[in-house]
């Protein structure tokens, strides 16, 4: 079996997930939420971790409740949990964000928008480590990657259009209509209109997830002064 098969079984448990919980309307929130993050999990390397949350910063500031997040699995600490199943997790470990909508129009693109600048807007630390018997210097932080995640959208000129305005938005599928990408590096629109829709996004975010590396050494003495200030 080849890995394009593998997909379209993905892909085939995906939309019929979603397409049950879409027809039952006290269902569909969370648990398309849940759909796409077991999607997610289904297909991303250990590197990475999956949950819904909240995310903050070492100077108190915490974004607004978000949907999808993918973050360091690996090098980051300070991750707290609920009971409800959501994480709060530090800025410096994101990688990328989406919202979950049943569709891709203007309202939902401001909407989400929104929610991902309170994350993007966040304060992220770097701090310089040893690699062998060299210092390393502090990385710059990468762009947080942003996308929103839906059924069904308008048309792909007309969301291209928005993403003029709406610039936190750099991903999305509407798993019935298309997937695209404005890549981070060279601003460059892609999209994909035909049957495979989620291949064509498979390869786009692990692309885009390639391309920013390893998340930057966290400075925890930043996130000590916040504690030490709290206790």
């Amino acid at each position: 079996m080849n890995i394009q098969s593998l997909l379209k079984t993905k892909e085939t448990i995906l939309k019929s997930n979603l397409d049950i919980l879409l027809s039952h309307p006290v269902t569909k929130g969370e648990h398309c939420e849940a759909a796409w993050i077991d999607f997610f999990r289904s297909f991303l390397a250990g590197r990475y971790k999956v949950d819904k949350g909240f995310v903050f910063d070492s100077k108190g500031g915490v974004s607004e409740q978000i949907d999808i997040i993918i973050y360091d699995a690996l090098y980051t600490p300070l991750i707290f949990g609920t009971e409800a199943g959501e994480k709060f997790i530090t800025a410096e470990s994101v990688y990328a964000v989406f919202d979950s909508k049943p569709s891709i129009n203007k309202k939902t693109l401001e909407y989400t928008n929104k929610k991902i600048k309170s994350i993007t807007s966040l304060y992220r630390t770097s701090r310089g480590y040893m690699n062998g018997n060299q210092e390393q210097k502090p990385k710059e932080p990468p762009k947080i990657l942003g996308g929103i995640l839906a059924i069904e959208g308008i048309g792909i000129n007309r969301v291209q259009k928005h993403l003029e305005e709406y610039e936190d938005i750099n991903l999305g599928c509407a798993i019935k209509d298309y997937s695209f990408v404005k890549r981070n590096s060279d601003g460059k629109f892609i999209k994909k209109t035909n049957e495979e829709i989620i291949l064509s996004f498979f390869y786009m975010i692990l692309d885009e997830l390639h391309k920013m590396g390893t998340v930057p050494a966290i400075d925890i003495r930043e996130y000590a002064k916040t504690t030490i200030d709290l206790f």
